[in-house]
């Protein structure tokens, strides 16, 4: 039911029927067919009515005369009120002149022979002759109403007066004008005084029409004497003799019943002197129809005050029906005292009747016995109405075999397939049972604080303080275990033998395990049982009852935090799924993909609301902060927040799965490195200092941990593209090698320039450095390092398995290895790890080649090596790391 609608404002406040008004106020219902009613001067208007919004209606006024108000009526507010009036009234209609009602034109025809009334003649004149148009304002019709208060100004009334006319059109007409007006008068008042011709003259079309009806009323008359003859009188004169003759013999019977009627008046005297005995019945029982109980109190108390030692019979048969009916009416009283719900002034009027007819029970104490009954079923109907569609819903669905069902996120509907977005149904049953406690119990607090106040007009028991303390506590405990039951039924005690009563919730895996929103709707039912908590401390309830909800807030709390925490694992988990590996390039570091800020982004979100949802202390609630068991859990899940997004890093590099075509296996590790090395440098110093803003106690250890975390995973990463980089890349180091079946213990020509191997090892490595410098700059020499060894290795196991080098295949081999390591060079120069290391990688490979001992071939060796840095210099500065 809405709010009645409320007029405030009217335009125009005055006007003819017809004239358009538009209503201003509030509550004018939700659309055009919400209005069923509309009434201006107690005239229905609802025809012309047109709804323009909620604070608008438009309609034309209706046929109303004089002030009245406007009552607007819709169907969800019912009927309105309002605060300002319109004021209706007639004017003076011509045949010419638009009118919205019904005018009565006879009077505009039928003067001298059925002549159309001219118009001009119609319309009134002033008498005074003066033109009223100038007239600046009317006089207020209020203020003529008051002066003259049974006097109008119109000139055919009979009760015109003059004084009204002059104010209300001549009010502010000159003085000299009103003398000047009054001698107008006078000469139309002489010139009606004429003579008979003159007078003839002017009404002549009535003269004549008087003189047709005067012959048509003598045919008549010759007529009637021809039917009934010379004395048309004498019939008549005979039925009225007859009439006297009947009425005589009829006054006889009259003074008959007269003399029964003297004795019928004298028995009604009596029952007119105790008329208020006889008719108490009937007056009782039309009263408590009407639920006027004082009104039925008062005339019993009166009756009983009177005629309480009365010995006439007829009284005190009448008294014990009065009784009876009393007796009726308090049976009828307490039996509505047991009705719910009932507002606490009800309750109040219902126990001071019920104490004023004497019921011989305490009224008060049995009203506050049954809203304590009430309060306790209706908080158990609540969990067994939702614990009844959790079970249909089961049974529709089916069990489910090796998992737990998820019951948090069973809907409300019973519908085998719930609509999307929809309230969870236990959801639905925390805010339920929330508003039915919030409905009930007040109510059953008030009227035990009445009780003990003396306000309930029954005598005040002391002792029985402490049995409404227990009613309280019972009924708070109820509430309580109730959203224990449904939402950490961990914390109470299985094996109580009151835990059936509460409920027994399917478990549901949203504590430790949950990715589908369970954390906020469970933020969603704290929210509501904190709003319940800070409407009962304006209550001033007992320390004890306080207790019992603020415990409920603490584990609440807690496990919320829990879940919000554990919930934000499990979608950083999952935040593979989201990758669409999108680069972005951040100019201090390389190419990232769009996880570590979603990573970032979400875990902020998550501290944020668990800050204000768990950490911030409302009023007299216990300080989490203080607590060291909460703030280890918290240590311990914002690690293994921080950990999932490690597992997933590696878990979405190391999958097979290809999202996008671009991408090869190798530049998704490449990248899972990269998020990886950023995270470390850059988001979890980030979260560090914003967890620190929002005031939590130290991050140290979670964030360290994480770092050692990510720095195994960038580890295994890096294996993982080593491998898939580098041993096809040593594969082909000796097909190519030995490619045309060459031999070094042949004698070779002199080529001056290195073998076509050593250019393929170079370019191989020149590509990887293209692949690692695009994606981040910052691996490149860790990568190249560990692609240096293995080449070298390779070469030294090569060299190592050739029997005998001849001359010119010593020198080839030679140059190969001497370019190989001047072209690593400048790889190693830029490496922390090989620059720590004095021995250069390629000396294996050097040792296994028999020296040089000839100028000759020292000179061809060296010459090799100047052709091979003149002709590679691009690629030799493509390997260059600055």
């Amino acid at each position: 039911m809405g709010l009645p609608p409320i007029v405030t404002g009217v335009s125009p406040k005055e006007g003819p029927p017809g004239t358009r008004v538009t209503i201003r106020g509030e509550n004018f219902g939700s659309g055009p067919d919400d209005i069923i009613g509309l009434i201006i001067c107690n005239s229905d208007c609802l025809l012309s009515a047109e709804w323009i919004s909620s604070n608008k209606i438009v309609a034309r006024s209706g046929p109303g005369k004089s002030k009245g108000d406007i009552v607007v009526i819709t169907k969800s507010g019912g009927k309105g009120s309002c605060t300002v009036q319109f004021r209706g009234y007639h004017e003076t209609i011509g045949p010419l002149k638009e009118s919205a009602v019904w005018v009565d034109e006879s009077h505009l025809t039928g003067l001298g022979r059925h002549r159309a009334l001219i118009p001009s003649t119609f319309q009134q004149d002033d008498p005074l002759g003066l033109s009223v148009e100038n007239a600046v304002k009317k006089y207020p019709e209020e203020e003529l109403q008051e002066l003259f208060p049974e006097s109008n100004g119109e000139l055919g009334s009979e009760h015109f007066s003059p004084s009204w006319f002059l104010l209300q059109h001549h009010h502010s007409t000159g003085f000299d004008d009103l003398k000047a007006g009054l001698s107008f008068l006078k000469r139309r008042v002489e010139a009606q005084k004429e003579g008979q011709i003159s007078f003839l003259k002017t009404h002549a079309g009535s003269v004549i029409e008087q003189m047709d009806t005067l012959l048509t009323l003598k045919k008549v008359v010759e007529e009637n004497k021809t039917k009934y003859g010379p004395d048309m009188t004498a019939s008549l004169e005979n039925s009225i003799l007859s009439a006297k003759i009947e009425a005589g013999r009829l006054f006889d019977d009259v003074l008959k019943r007269k003399e029964q009627a003297d004795g019928t008046r004298n028995a009604l005297g009596i029952l007119q002197r105790f008329r208020f005995l006889f008719h108490l019945p009937s007056t009782l029982d039309k009263n408590i129809q009407k639920a006027d109980y004082d009104l039925v109190i008062n005339d019993y108390a009166r009756a009983k005050a009177l005629f309480r030692n009365t010995e006439v019979q007829v009284f005190k048969r009448v008294l014990l029906e009065a009784e009876q009916r009393i007796l009726n009416l308090r049976e009828v009283l307490q039996e509505k005292l047991q009705q719910y719900p009932t507002s606490l002034e009800e309750q109040k009027k219902i126990i001071r009747n019920l104490t004023n007819l004497e019921c011989p029970n305490d009224p008060a104490w049995l009203c506050i016995a049954g809203q304590y009954k009430h309060c306790s079923q209706i908080l158990f109907q609540c969990k067994d109405k939702y614990l009844g569609l959790e079970q249909e819903e089961i049974g529709k669905s089916g069990p489910s075999k090796g998992k737990r069902s998820n019951n948090l996120l069973l809907p409300s509907s019973s519908s085998a397939e719930p609509p999307p977005n929809s309230t969870p149904g236990r959801v639905t049953f925390i805010e339920e049972l929330n508003d039915r406690f919030m409905s009930v119990f007040p109510e059953l607090w008030r009227l035990g604080q009445a009780y003990f106040a003396g306000e309930l007009f029954v005598r005040t028991d002391a002792l029985k303080k402490d049995e409404f303390k227990k009613m309280v506590l019972d009924v708070v405990t109820i509430f309580s275990q109730l959203i224990r039951a449904a939402l950490v039924p961990h914390t109470l005690d299985r094996q109580s033998p009151h835990r059936a009563q509460f409920g027994i919730w399917q478990p549901f895996s949203g504590i430790f395990s949950d990715h589908e929103g369970i954390g906020s709707w469970f933020v969603l039912c704290l929210r509501t049982v904190r709003t319940c908590y800070a409407e009962l401390l304006t209550l001033d309830l007992p320390t004890e009852a306080i207790d019992v909800i603020r415990d409920l807030l603490h584990d609440l709390r807690v496990h919320c935090m829990r879940s919000l925490l554990m919930q934000a694992a499990e979608n950083v988990t999952h935040l593979a799924s989201q990758e669409n590996w999108k680069l972005e390039f951040i100019e201090s570091h390389g190419s990232i993909t769009q996880l570590p800020h979603v990573f970032e982004t979400q875990v902020i979100e998550c501290l944020q609301l668990v800050k204000e949802t768990v950490f911030q202390s409302e009023q007299r609630e216990t300080n989490l902060m203080e607590n060291a068991s909460v703030l280890s859990d918290l240590n311990l899940l914002v690690q293994k927040l921080l950990f999932s997004f490690a597992r997933s890093t590696e878990r979405l590099a190391s999958s097979d799965q290809n999202h996008t075509e671009d991408l090869t296996r190798e530049m998704k590790l490449l990248l899972g490195l990269s998020n990886c090395q950023y995270t470390m440098l850059h988001i979890l110093p980030r979260l560090k200092e914003h967890w620190n803003k929002l005031g939590y106690p130290d991050l140290s250890a979670a964030i360290q941990a994480a770092k050692e975390l990510l720095a195994k995973t960038e580890q295994r990463l890096m294996e993982a593209y080593l491998e898939e980089k580098v041993e096809p890349l040593i594969g082909i180091v000796e097909p190519s090698m030995y490619a045309g079946r060459f031999d070094w213990n042949k004698n070779l020509p002199i080529t001056n320039d290195i073998r076509p191997y050593c250019k393929e090892i170079i370019m191989n490595m020149i590509a990887v450095h293209a692949e690692v410098a695009q994606v981040s700059p910052s691996l490149v020499s860790r990568i190249l390092e560990r692609v240096v060894r293995e080449v070298a290795a390779e070469l030294g196991r090569l060299f190592s398995c050739v029997n005998k080098f001849s001359e010119s295949g010593a020198l080839q081999a030679s140059a190969d290895v001497a370019a190989l390591s001047r072209a690593c060079l400048r790889v190693r120069k830029h490496s922390n790890e090989m620059r720590s290391e004095p021995v250069n990688p390629f000396s294996e490979a050097a040792d296994m080649i028999p020296p040089l001992t000839t100028e000759d071939s020292i000179e061809s060796h060296n010459r090799i090596l100047m052709n091979f840095e003149k002709r590679m210099k691009f690629q030799l500065f493509c390997l260059d790391l600055k």
